[in-house]
């Protein structure tokens, strides 16, 4: 658990990351910190928190954007500033996700030497943020949900997340939002910007992650505990979502208990007595 964090304000406002591998939780606000999501994190906010398991690998590329620049694009661009600057970045996580995956691995894969570098680095961070404001404006004129609609979505989403390892018929959520087949499809992509099947795997994802990383299950248990048969469609997807494979998240865990062994009982562990 990580509570404290350097004072970045003199240097930007708000941080824009896309996140290709991590294990963990940011707690101010909430967010999950697994790969392919964004983070985002305002310097405006002074009370960070983090809780990152412990041996993961964590790899993101973002852009860091002082407030000023944004403002005086918004004042131009828009006749309503949002609220906060906070909103453009917070409000559009979700859709931004994809779009940036490209732009972040050619960031990271850039090999060019200065002065090559700094331009080619200055454009993908305009396009970066270019992306996120044409999807915040996009946002903002799109028909919304209504309440009664947006409240049968969210217990859809919340009969998922409850029952993540069954095969949920399509008819059950049906009934659950008391709406047609086309009209769910349709406005549970529109809140959660992606498919229900697709927001199944992800939950489905996350559960195995931590269990992978936490627990002493073979690869195989955890694959049937979230609702996979087959193992190799439970690594395709795994890899999918995580960007990483179970077998290497399970090493990555023994690794740990290797650790806390040797920090424990030196006498026991035969790596670190025949080191000292």
């Amino acid at each position: 658990m990580a509570d404290s964090f350097p004072d970045m304000s003199r240097f930007m406002t708000f941080s824009s990351s896309y996140i290709k591998s991590a294990n963990g939780e940011c707690f101010s606000p909430y967010q999950t910190l697994t790969a392919n999501t964004m983070f985002v994190a305002s310097m405006e906010n002074t009370n960070f928190r983090f809780l990152l398991h412990a041996n993961f690998p964590f790899l993101s590329v973002g852009v860091n954007i002082k407030k000023k620049m944004i403002t005086d694009y918004l004042s131009s661009h828009m006749e309503t500033n949002p609220k906060t600057v906070s909103e453009v970045f917070f409000d559009t996580r979700e859709l931004v996700t994809k779009p940036l995956e490209k732009l972040a691995n050619s960031i990271l894969n850039c090999n060019m030497s200065s002065p090559a570098a700094e331009i080619f680095l200055e454009a993908k961070a305009k396009e970066w943020l270019s992306i996120t404001l044409d999807a915040y404006f996009n946002k903002e004129t799109e028909k919304s949900i209504s309440v009664p609609d947006e409240k049968a979505i969210v217990n859809v989403a919340n009969y998922i997340s409850d029952h993540y390892a069954l095969d949920i018929p399509q008819e059950l959520l049906e009934k659950i939002a008391m709406m047609s087949g086309t009209k769910l499809k349709n406005l549970f992509k529109q809140k959660y910007q992606m498919s229900i099947t697709e927001y199944a795997q992800r939950k489905r994802m996350n559960i195995a992650e931590t269990l992978l990383s936490t627990t002493k299950l073979e690869i195989r248990d955890v694959a049937k505990s979230v609702g996979y048969t087959s193992h190799s469609r439970f690594t395709t997807l795994f890899k999918k979502y995580k960007g990483i494979y179970p077998r290497e998240v399970k090493k990555l865990g023994d690794m740990d208990s290797a650790a806390h062994t040797c920090q424990n009982d030196l006498g026991k562990c035969c790596h670190c007595s025949s080191n000292q």
